[in-house]
């Protein structure tokens, strides 16, 4: 196992000194006539590892009822005197609940608790914990007859500090006995009912309640006591779905607690509508390891930037794990450092950021304890991941071409539409996907956008073995894009439209920063019937940073596109261009070309592999005065392997460039 400096770890569970609100005394209460007092011996056991104390303290039940029907409730105050257990630091303001647990005896048998209501409380530093009194309920049990005796069994105090829960026990280890006496007699109710899973149940999990019997439209209030039907704590449920029917038919779920909470073992659901209370056994038993820790990085080496996926199992249930980067040494990059939680069956899966070249493994650990920690190998790569749009800007439910290098070899992927900030991936953006990863890590393919797609800037989102990479597109439903997009005054532009009304008439002109209208001559050109079209335009004020296309005499719909002033003009395009070339059958693709004749008309057909024709009907546009179309082909037949352009009846020139169908 590598050493390290530092791991950044979760709040423990106590620190020395801390006192985790110890066993706590009462106010008096004027004695009543159905009271009684007694002054046991009690043993408590601190939590968090503070030690124990044992001493006298005395007990006050009052209750206010002599006599209940058998399953009846039962009204008590309790008062608490001071106990043996003080405090060891100063607090404030601390949510504390009290409870007591007496035993039954005579006319029934069993346990009872009485909680009372949580209260905020101030503890002093060597001084006991002062509890002012509380009342609660408990119930008889169904089968009780004549007079029954209570006696105090323990007591309990479950306190809220620094995020944690606690309890105090205090057992009753010597000089107790019958502090009060209610009877059992006359009719009593239906007995109610519940009953639970005999099999053991995890924490942290739903578990089903049903029965009958009780008080039809009542509220079902849940509760987890021990096998006996004591020490009953409501926080060891975090919530419930019980309900009562017309019929007093019980259904619903309750769930349990985390293992932090909650504890294996023997335990009793115990439900109270108000009127009638019930208990069914349960047996809580967390998840148990299955062997060793298991860690795994996907992919076990990326770039600096890189997104992977870091997962486990075999880990404790409901635990808080640090997952950080150690560098080749051992030492920990706390810039690092994550922290997911273990599910119910101990496995984990989190994203994980390689964002320090230093990086050489991988560490968790189940928050801090000595003897959890697992290492995995990582390599940081030279090379980074990339991930490119075939086009910047797209209408809604088109196809794009998607290229990347640097990806794990093989690996299956899967891709989703982003916002612009890469929040919200969701595979529903996208209505088609076929990408895929070769041997050498090329990444190639096409994603179709979904019809419903608004207008706006997006990211598109590719994972693949663990890697997580974005890339922006902009989807709109008019737009214009630049061939080249920067270049010296006396630059060609090839102007390429998209969305535009079906044979209307475009003018481009150049734009200085405030809005107006260059030096540059505009030009115009007449929309096809698919809504596109390409024009050359020659940028010859220096002024200019971008280039309009609007509508005349039409709805006046534009579209702009920057253009930068300066540099070295890059290299022709080419004169001919398929966007996306590879897709599904019902692919529409933009077909781009220039150099051709002026006004000559170009044909495009789609082609099979022997070179015939395919089933897909032939497209036919006029050619531009500066040489230059733009057209959508569909490609419908499976058997396509190229899309062709051809001029007709000028010098026949013929550019073929490959398709290929998924």
């Amino acid at each position: 196992m590598l050493s390290h400096r530092r791991l950044l770890r979760r709040a423990p569970l106590a620190t020395g000194g801390i006192a985790l609100l110890l066993a706590a005394g009462g106010l008096a209460l004027a004695p009543a006539a159905q009271a009684g007092t007694v002054t046991p011996t009690v043993h408590c056991s601190l939590p968090a590892g503070q030690g124990e104390a044992t001493g006298p303290q005395s007990m006050t039940v009052e209750l206010t009822s002599t006599s209940v029907p058998p399953g009846g409730k039962v009204h008590a105050k309790i008062t608490l005197g001071a106990g043996p257990a003080k405090s060891t630091t100063n607090l404030s303001n601390i949510p504390t609940t009290p409870a007591i647990d007496l035993t039954l005896s005579g006319g029934a048998t069993g346990t009872v608790t009485v909680q009372g209501p949580t209260v905020n409380l101030d503890y002093t530093s060597g001084q006991a914990v002062v509890l002012p009194p509380f009342e609660g309920d408990f119930f008889l049990p169904a089968t009780a007859s004549g007079a029954v005796s209570l006696a105090p069994l323990r007591t309990r105090t479950t306190t809220v500090v620094f995020g944690g829960t606690y309890q105090t026990p205090c057992d009753v280890t010597a000089g107790g006995g019958t502090v009060a006496t209610v009877t059992a007699q006359g009719g009593g109710n239906t007995e109610a009912t519940v009953s639970a899973p005999t099999g053991p149940v995890k924490p942290s999990t739903s578990v089903a309640l049903a029965g009958g019997g009780w008080t039809p439209g009542a509220t079902a209030t849940p509760t987890l006591c021990d096998a006996a039907g004591g020490n009953c704590d409501a926080a060891r449920i975090s919530s419930g779905t019980l309900t009562i029917d017309a019929s007093g038919g019980l259904s619903g779920s309750i769930a349990l607690a985390s293992s932090w909470t909650l504890a294996d073992g023997s335990y009793s659901v115990q439900v109270s509508d108000g009127t009638k209370q019930a208990r069914a056994p349960l047996e809580v038993k967390a998840y148990v390891p299955a062997g060793p820790y298991q860690l795994t990085a996907s992919p076990d080496h990326a770039p600096v930037g890189s997104v992977i996926t870091v997962s486990g199992r075999n880990y404790h249930q409901d635990q808080q794990l640090n997952v950080v980067a150690l560098d080749a040494a051992g030492n920990t990059l706390d810039d690092t450092a994550v922290y997911p939680g273990t599910t119910t069956d101990g496995t984990f899966t989190t994203e994980f950021t390689i964002s320090d070249p230093a990086i050489a493994f991988l560490h968790t650990d189940e928050g801090a304890v000595e003897g959890t920690e697992t290492n995995v190998p990582f390599t940081v790569t030279a090379h980074p991941v990339t991930l490119v749009a075939g086009a910047a800007t797209v209408k809604p439910g088109a196809t794009v071409n998607l290229s990347g290098a640097g990806w794990p070899a093989g690996a299956a992927v899967t891709a989703a539409l982003c916002a612009a900030d890469g929040s919200g991936c969701a595979p529903a953006g996208l209505r088609a996907t076929h990408l895929g990863v070769d041997a050498s890590g090329a990444l190639a393919g096409t994603v179709t956008l979904a019809s419903a797609v608004t207008e706006g800037s997006y990211q598109v989102q590719v994972a693949a073995g663990g890697l997580h990479v974005t890339t922006p597109l902009t989807v709109a439903k008019t737009f214009i894009t630049l061939s080249p997009s920067t270049g010296p005054a006396g630059t060609k532009v090839t102007v390429v439209g998209q969305g535009f009304a079906p044979v209307s008439t475009v003018e481009i002109d150049g734009l200085k920063p405030d809005g107006s209208r260059s030096a540059d001559n505009y030009r115009t050109k007449v929309v096809g019937l698919d809504g596109s079209f390409s024009q050359t335009f020659t940028v010859n004020d220096p002024a200019t940073v971008a280039l309009q296309a609007r509508e005349w005499l039409v709805n006046g719909r534009k579209a702009l596109a920057r253009f930068t002033v300066g540099g070295t003009p890059p290299a022709p395009a080419p004169s001919y261009a398929l966007s996306p070339d590879s897709g599904p059958v019902g692919t529409v693709v933009q077909v781009t070309g220039r150099s051709f004749a002026p006004v000559a008309t170009v044909a495009v057909s789609g082609r099979k592999a022997d070179g015939t024709k395919t089933a897909d009907p032939c497209v036919t546009r006029m050619i531009g005065l500066d040489g230059t179309f733009a057209l959508n082909f569909s490609v419908r037949d499976p058997a396509t392997a190229s899309i062709m352009a051809s001029e007709v009846l000028v010098d026949g020139k013929v550019v073929q460039t490959r398709f290929t169908v998924r």
